[in-house]
């Protein structure tokens, strides 16, 4: 049916409606009064075929605000209509239009009504045009300890409101569900202190210089320009600069279910075949969590990333940190994710070799290496992208070195001779010892192999084995005595009954492995244990296995099968030869360890004492980074502050990204260590970690940053004694 309106003619109703409809979808949007340096504001046309989800997936956001910000209340749009799309934080400010009202404002923007008041000082929802809102204050908000509920309340719009995680909100205040009460006071953010925020922006004021905020904010001056895209030193007073990078600066993507590769170039700004030759993609085949490089490594750069530590990269390039400090104009020991950082050019060509293993691929030696694809092949001349085994490579050289500890030529596998009348049983996740597990790999996520008849008899077996490798340790000698007189206690996390996280993960090849926490995290507390002990310290275990010590996984696709057989390192506790002396994840559990860090301090000056408990996070809101967690009451009001300070001193070493929280765990509570931290060594919840865990390499490189953390921390104690 053809309609035609004439100016006599009424039109039907259903044509007004649709009329309606077109009219407000195509009609264009009020100009936006923002700050660009905080949003990139961008107008997507839709094209056929196209859908809302598809388009807030494109671009990285989330469909609800790409609803909010183009006042769609369904997911219809059609061909041609103009799309609006932020990409980064939201603007800072807001220009008032003509018909804007405050309420209409708060939901475009995702901005709770009553921090825009807090914000701007309003004592009315009265709006002009032209007047200018503050929407988002320049770094950190700090929220208020505690909210009082109010009529209408709901628990994930008080955690939205504040930036709380519901998660940590039920946390904090034991509430099991999301049910709250008028007049109930709430908790908020007991575990975050103003000092352990970091400000992403600032805003320049008058006489100030990019050298000086460089200084102010511990931020390379060449970092500074590239997050900037300054192309001088030239700044404005009122200019909002970024002085810390995002995940976009990264220059990575992790591939995630239903992308393609032309929507990751397309989102990244990048050309296709750009995109593929730098990963070595010789079709348009890609693997959900296949980790992707954005941008190649220039020659004497070395791009960070999370975790990458000054000193490490250093000592990788045969450089010293002072030298590479100088060339970078760097004042502290930090560094960020995706910064670049000059080598000098001879440092540059420094390489180390890697030897081809069955099961290997140019995608995963690349990865390890922290190379792009491209970049493998064109350094070792591969046209294609076969490779066999026992083929040598050059690849840059793997922080995760045993250099350091070579120096004393330690043999590690002379550390793990069998005690007298033990067999010594070699896998590819072992060596095992007297007995192994009976699957060859970790085979899903329940899977688990049952803990022996008697934690005694284990005990026994596990004692017999931990006093073999501590006599092959000592002969082993020293390599300092920098930590002579230091007595630490390392927990390792779980263990027993429980086996933390156990999380499923893919290999280079994309086959399905599965990472059980509590067995990778023990293997890391034993390699912290060697080093220390090589630097003069006393240490000691909460935790022994009765059948494994350090053990390899070649290839990395075997994991460490979960078995329920590690016990306390006291035979007090396995005595009664019940199952109740299993570890577990429990009270008693853990004032089982608090006993065996008291009982291995008592001769040791306060002072002289550190705690150390080890964990594989698996929390997206937490960094994906090194967090090192100390001590905090649920209401702020208790604060170690001697273990914050510790915590703060390991950041350097921990690398790029690592943060510190504080954290109410009974773990560290009535601890008699004078510092004790929990330390979350990787972020299971993404998959790059869960994917590192696998290599020994990576698991020495993360032994290699705690004990660098511990003696830069008795290096710091030290100088502060002799002032």
């Amino acid at each position: 049916m053809d309609y035609t309106v004439s100016e006599r003619d009424n039109p039907p109703l259903g044509l007004c409606l649709l009329l309606f409809v077109l009219a407000l979808l195509l009609s264009p949007r009020p100009s936006i009064g923002i700050n660009t340096s905080a949003a990139i504001v961008k107008q997507h046309t839709v094209r056929h075929g196209q859908t809302l989800s598809g388009i807030a997936q494109r671009y990285g956001v989330s469909l609800s605000n790409l609803r909010r910000w183009n006042a769609i209340n369904s997911d219809l749009i059609i061909v041609g209509q103009k799309l609006t799309v932020w990409q980064g934080q939201i603007p800072n400010q807001y220009k008032v239009q003509s018909g804007d009202n405050l309420s209409a404002i708060t939901k475009r923007f995702g901005v709770s009504l009553e921090k825009i008041r807090n914000y701007n000082k309003l004592q009315s929802d009265l709006l002009h045009p032209g007047q200018i809102l503050i929407l988002r204050l320049i770094g950190p908000i700090e929220p208020p300890a505690t909210y009082i509920v109010k009529r209408g309340d709901t628990l994930s719009e008080i955690a939205a409101a504040y930036n709380v995680s519901l998660h940590q909100i039920r946390k904090s205040n034991n509430i099991s569900d999301d049910r709250i009460s008028i007049g109930q006071k709430l908790i908020l953010h007991p575990s975050h202190s103003k000092n352990e925020k970091e400000e992403n922006e600032y805003i320049v004021r008058r006489n100030d210089t990019l050298s000086h905020i460089a200084q102010r904010f511990n931020v390379g001056l060449r970092f500074l320009q590239q997050l900037n895209n300054l192309k001088s030193d030239f700044i404005r007073p009122g200019q909002i600069l970024r002085i810390r990078s995002s995940a976009k600066d990264e220059g990575i993507h992790i591939v995630r279910h239903a992308e393609t590769l032309s929507e990751i170039a397309a989102r990244y700004q990048l050309e296709l075949p750009d995109l593929k030759e730098l990963n070595g993609i010789e079709n348009d085949r890609i693997l959900v969590d296949q980790k992707l490089r954005l941008r190649p490594t220039p020659n004497a750069t070395h791009i960070v990333e999370r975790g990458d530590a000054l000193w490490e990269i250093a000592r990788a390039y045969s450089m010293t940190v002072t030298h590479l400090k100088q060339l970078n104009g760097l004042t502290s020991n930090r560094i960020y994710p995706g910064q670049e950082l000059q080598l000098s050019i001879e440092e540059s060509d420094h390489f180390a070799s890697y030897t081809v293993n069955n099961g290997d691929n140019l995608s995963e030696i690349a990865r390890l290496h922290q190379m792009s694809v491209s970049q493998l092949k064109r350094i070792n001349k591969i046209k294609g992208s076969i490779i066999y085994p026992g083929q040598t490579l050059k690849v840059k050289p793997l922080f995760a070195r045993r250099d350091w500890v070579k120096l004393a030529q330690i043999d590690w596998t002379e550390l793990q001779k069998p005690p007298k009348g033990v067999i010594q049983i070699d896998t590819g996740n072992g060596p095992y010892f007297g007995s192994r597990p009976k699957a060859n790999r970790q085979k899903g996520i329940k899977y688990y192999e049952g803990h022996p008849v008697s934690p005694k008899k284990s005990y026994r077996n596990a004692r017999n084995l931990w006093q073999q490798f501590e006599n092959a340790v000592d002969d082993i000698g020293r390599l300092s005595n920098e930590l002579e007189g230091w007595n630490i206690v390392l927990d390792p996390g779980h263990g027993g009954l429980d086996p933390g996280a156990v999380v499923r993960t893919t290999d280079g090849n994309g086959q399905k492995v599965f990472v059980v926490e509590d067995e990778y995290v023990y293997d890391i507390a034993l390699r912290t244990y060697v080093m220390l002990r090589l630097h003069g310290a006393a240490a000691t275990m909460t935790l022994l296995s009765p059948n494994h010590l350090i053990r390899q996984s070649a290839p990395p696709a075997q994991t460490f099968v979960n078995e329920k057989n590690e016990v306390y390192n006291s035979y007090e506790f396995n005595k009664r030869n019940t199952r109740n002396q299993w570890p577990r994840g429990s009270r008693n559990g853990l004032n089982a360890r608090v006993d065996i860090a008291r009982k291995a301090f008592a001769n040791t000056p306060k002072a002289r004492r550190i705690f150390l408990s080890f964990h594989a996070d698996i929390d997206k809101n937490s960094p994906e980074a090194p967090l090192v967690l100390y001590y905090e009451s649920r209401d702020g009001r208790r604060k170690d502050l001697a273990s914050r300070a510790f915590a703060q001193a390991l950041l350097p070493a921990f690398g790029a990204g690592a943060r510190i929280r504080g954290q109410a765990l009974g773990v560290l509570r009535n601890n008699p260590a004078s510092v004790k931290v929990l330390v979350e060594l990787r972020n299971l919840a993404y998959v790059d970690h869960a994917w590192a865990l696998r290599f020994e390499q990576l698991r020495q490189r993360d032994a290699e940053k705690v004990v660098r953390g511990v003696l830069d921390y008795a290096e710091q104690q030290r100088l502060t004694a002799g002032q």
